[in-house]
């Protein structure tokens, strides 16, 4: 074995603020959606409870149940919304678009307008993550 001689190295100090220590890019933040994806989960939530409380009555508190639902939705959304930069006139607009889709007396979860609430409140790009 022959012996080799080491030199030594001098350590190489990285701000943490610089390119070099973030290592690869980063990636950009999500798009902004419509509606926040809790106001998604909201509005589909309350369809499901609204529609899964009248099949034991056979649908006849429907009337009541709608708009229950209609207002719960609506208020929530708008809260929701209005806690993620939405102005109060445009968080309603969304709220009210929302409470529609809840109340109508029949599910939307697998109709084209649950898809769109799927789509526009970016749902299925957060499952598996941390709603923001």
């Amino acid at each position: 074995m022959a012996a080799e001689s080491e030199e030594p190295v001098d350590p190489e100090v990285i701000p943490p603020g610089s390119s070099r220590a973030q290592g690869a890019k980063e990636a950009p933040p999500p798009a902004r959606t419509f509606f926040h994806p809790l106001s998604g989960l909201v509005i589909l939530g309350v369809d499901w409870l609204a529609f899964g409380v009248e099949l034991p009555t056979q649908f006849l508190f429907t009337p009541v149940v709608s708009v229950i639902a209609f207002c719960v939705t609506f208020w929530a959304i708008s809260k929701i919304q209005q806690s993620h930069g939405d102005e109060g006139r445009v968080a309603s607009f969304k709220a009210l678009l929302g409470a529609i889709a809840a109340g109508v007396p029949f599910p939307i979860t697998g109709t084209v307008v649950g898809t769109a609430i799927l789509i526009l409140s970016g749902l299925p790009r957060v499952i598996g993550r941390r709603l923001p």
